[in-house]
């Protein structure tokens, strides 16, 4: 029995030892885990319990000058079920029927199914389900998931202007890729509980940040401008079946960019459906020779040193002239021409001729005067500076080049404000393309204004330019962008384009640059068509009848670019008389002397009864707005006011009436 006893003893002590020693082994742990390194595994408790989920801000919106919007954030939401936290399923799929859409036994069956987890809606506008999150956002047995798209209401009209974004929402191309800082705003997360399934379950009492949504930026582009632009670029892009088109206008008084367009275009909304290189913005990535639009520097440092004036007459020498061993012809055979004439006609050789009195010093510093060969510096990606070979490599053959805008290579964008130099009297401008940055509270945080870089020429060589620029529309070579009534001034540019070999003798770049009014410019345009086929291939022929109907259309659109007609038109440079020429005083000034018209035009809301109104003196937009209140689709012709209209005052109309008004510059002041 001691034997036995003395075993069981035995056993037991080894046994309870093994024990004590496992307790205290599990004691110990549970020390180390809860006091000594407690905050170690509360982290890892923390990790995998919580799930902290980022909630992306709204994007800034883009808007033009008018804030219309060019950018709109679409917000959506997704909401799921996990059926089996959901427990009076009847009551709920009533209630969801209601907050939702009314589909109660979609919801029904959805929540008796044994998933865990199920979609109930998708892509959710929030108007839909703000009622739903008011109640059942934070509950359990949902999980809400907010998507935001990004849409582009102008689709291919402002699509290499604006741009677009990837799938993240961030900006890859255009002003969306250049204010990614601006407009991207600081997203916000919220941390929601994860069960040892992976379910998330919302709790009100858990840790979040708020996003910080983007900032609103207002550019400086017209929305009814840019259709405007992109239209008639169309019409030529496809008329002269070109390679490309490409055009600007910008208010030359500051600086401001009021359309830029590049054809062919592409859609932000759908961008894979077109090649990458439809993306480019070709006004500021895609350089050019700009043949006789050059012509402006060669003249401008001559009036400014002093060196011709106008009225000089130019041998030239019949059409062609020989430098070195190269001989470069006129388009023509012109004989003796004054430098007016040179101008107008847009004679190779007596510009030559100038330039090559002036010398290869001037010519290249008022060249980097203008601008030419450096960036213009506008909040944009991918713009190129040109071409402007140092001066040291200049030789005469290189002066002649230059002088009539070959071997030099320019943008559409460093022409435009080349010319809006000449607009304003003499000041090279920097680009805006942006009026203001703000927060979706309002706070500015950029405020655009007019940058001056310097001061390119005199102000009275400005308005000889100008005078000579408005007689190359008169009369010259850019006839076909002259209007009646309007004082349209500008210049025909026709470069053959470089190949392999040389000089192509079929491939022409077509140019035209213009501005209105031509004594107070209020809008100047560039319009560049890349190879236009056919007989028809010269700036004066594709570009200028392009900047004329943009010009009559915006003309026609916006009633205060009307001044009154006395004060537009201006005379001619009388090229056949020696006559010294003047710079004329301000034309402004002397209007805004005069007393304004006592006629006040106002658009009246009196509802005209079923007889026709008297429509004398009207604009083309309150004409219009009077007659389709009437239900009525009227005939247009011409542009300014309504000096006729058919039917008559006050005839019977029905909506069956057809209706005809003839419009003409003003011959008063109005507001």
């Amino acid at each position: 029995m001691s034997v036995v006893y003395y075993h069981i003893k035995r056993r037991t002590v080894l046994i309870s030892a093994v024990l004590i020693l496992f307790w205290g082994f599990v004691a110990a742990r549970l020390l180390f885990i809860q006091v000594v390194n407690t905050a170690k595994y509360q982290a890892l408790c923390r990790k995998q319990a919580d799930y902290r989920r980022t909630i992306p801000p709204i994007r800034g919106s883009i808007f033009d000058r008018n804030h219309k919007a060019l950018t709109v954030d679409i917000v959506q939401y997704n909401v799921a079920v996990h059926p089996y936290l959901i427990k009076e399923k009847e009551q709920i799929a009533r209630e969801l029927s209601s907050l939702l859409r009314p589909n109660y036994s979609k919801y029904l069956r959805t929540m008796q199914s044994d998933q865990t987890f199920v979609w109930l809606e998708r892509n959710l506008p929030h108007k839909e389900i703000q009622d739903f999150l008011d109640k059942y956002q934070y509950h359990s047995g949902f999980v809400i998931e907010r998507r935001i798209r990004r849409n582009y209401p102008f689709g291919e009209i402002t699509g290499q202007l604006i741009g677009f974004t990837d799938v993240d929402n961030h900006g890859i191309v255009g002003l969306e890729k250049e204010f990614e800082p601006y407009l991207s705003g600081t997203p916000g997360w919220q941390v929601t509980l994860k069960d040892g399934w992976g379910r998330l379950n919302n709790r009100p009492d858990l840790p979040y940040q708020e996003t910080i949504d983007g900032n609103d930026i207002v550019l400086t582009i017209d929305h009814e401008y840019q259709a405007i632009l992109y239209e008639e670029l169309m019409l030529a892009y496809q008329k002269h079946n070109a390679d490309k088109a490409m055009g600007i206008i910008i208010d030359p008084q500051n600086g401001e960019i009021l359309a830029m367009v590049s054809i062919p275009g592409f859609d932000p909304n759908n961008p894979m459906k077109y090649p990458v290189s439809y993306q480019i913005n070709r006004v500021v990535t895609d350089i050019f020779e700009p043949g006789s639009t050059f012509k402006i520097v060669t003249a401008t440092a001559a009036f400014d040193q002093n060196s011709i004036q106008p009225q000089d007459t130019i041998d030239c020498e019949k059409g062609h002239i020989a430098i070195g061993r190269h001989v470069i012809h006129d388009h023509k055979k012109y004989d003796r021409l004054s430098f007016a004439e040179v101008i107008k006609k847009s004679s190779n050789i007596g510009t030559i001729k100038v330039a090559q009195k002036i010398g290869k010093d001037d010519v290249f510093n008022y060249t980097r005067r203008y601008g030419f060969g450096v960036k213009t510096d506008i909040q944009f990606p991918g713009e190129e500076q040109g071409i402007i070979h140092p001066l040291k490599q200049w030789d005469d053959l290189a002066l002649a080049q230059v002088a009539i805008g070959h071997g030099v290579c320019v943008t559409a964008l460093q022409l435009a404000y080349a010319y809006s130099a000449i607009a304003n009297g003499g000041y090279l401008l920097k680009p805006q393309l942006v009026k203001s940055i703000k927060t979706k509270d309002g706070i500015v945080l950029h405020q655009g204004k007019p940058q001056y870089i310097r001061r390119v020429a005199s102000p009275e060589t400005m308005q000889l330019m100008r005078d000579l620029l408005r007689l190359t529309v008169q009369s010259g070579t850019g006839i076909k962008a002259d209007i009646n009534g309007m004082t349209i001034a500008g210049k025909t540019g026709t470069a053959q384009k470089v190949i392999d070999t040389g000089y192509s003798q079929t491939d022409y770049v077509a140019t035209f640059v213009g501005f209105f009014p031509a004594h107070n410019p209020r809008l100047l345009s560039v319009i560049v068509v890349d190879n236009p086929k056919g007989i028809e291939h010269t700036g004066g022929n594709v570009s200028a009848p392009v900047l004329r109907e943009i010009f009559n259309r915006i003309v026609n659109l916006s009633d205060d670019l009307f001044l009154p007609q006395e004060y537009l038109e201006t005379p001619d440079i009388r090229i056949a008389e020696a006559i010294n020429l003047k710079p004329r005083p301000d034309v402004l000034t002397a209007a805004a002397q005069k007393p304004r018209s006592s006629r006040q035009l106002q658009l009246s809301t009196y509802q005209y009864a079923r007889q026709m109104p008297d429509l004398s003196g009207k604009t083309l937009r309150q004409a219009i707005a009077i007659l389709q209140s009437l239900g009525l689709d009227p005939e247009i012709n011409g542009n300014g006011v309504v000096v006729s209209q058919y039917p008559p005052k006050n005839a019977v109309i029905t909506a069956n009436t057809r209706c005809r008004i003839e419009l003409k510059p003003s011959e008063f002041g109005f507001e």
